[in-house]
């Protein structure tokens, strides 16, 4: 059975969908999905999670109270942990949705110092000026842990 994430919304609550959709490998959905019931302890918030396994890619949808400021500032650590834990078992943080802002601190997590710096390079080949998108590619040094 098919759920869509609207049906989330009939049940009266607010979810956070961002982009915070990761790459699990199907072996280890089971294993993400114990990970996020642990996760909900220890962020007292419920997480739905809608998934087509066929292509590896996972959505969580963190639920929460727009109305209480706490619920929200659990929201944002919560879905990082989510993303870290898919690289931390095998997956990447990119879905099918790409990186995406919410995604930069993350990328440090599945990449190398070096690799970062390759992309960036890659990068400046193309826009030289670094005016396109600036910080939002690629993390910084300031942005990684």
């Amino acid at each position: 059975m098919k759920v869509n994430a609207d049906v989330i919304g009939l049940q009266g609550a607010t979810y956070l969908v961002s982009r915070r959709d990761s790459n699990i490998p199907c072996r280890r959905l089971a294993d993400i999905l114990l990970a996020i019931q642990q996760m909900e302890k220890k962020y007292q918030l419920r997480c739905a999670n809608v998934f087509h396994a066929a292509d590896d890619n996972l959505h969580p949808l963190i639920l929460f109270d727009a109305n209480d400021a706490d619920h929200l500032h659990r929201c944002e650590p919560f879905g990082t942990e989510i993303l870290e834990t898919s690289v931390a078992k095998g997956g990447t943080l990119t879905g099918e949705h790409g990186m995406g802002v919410e995604k930069l601190n993350s990328m440090c997590v599945q990449f190398s110092a070096e690799e970062n710096a390759q992309m960036m390079g890659i990068k400046l080949t193309f826009e030289t000026k670094g005016l396109l998108n600036p910080g939002k590619v690629i993390p910084t040094l300031q942005r990684c842990r």
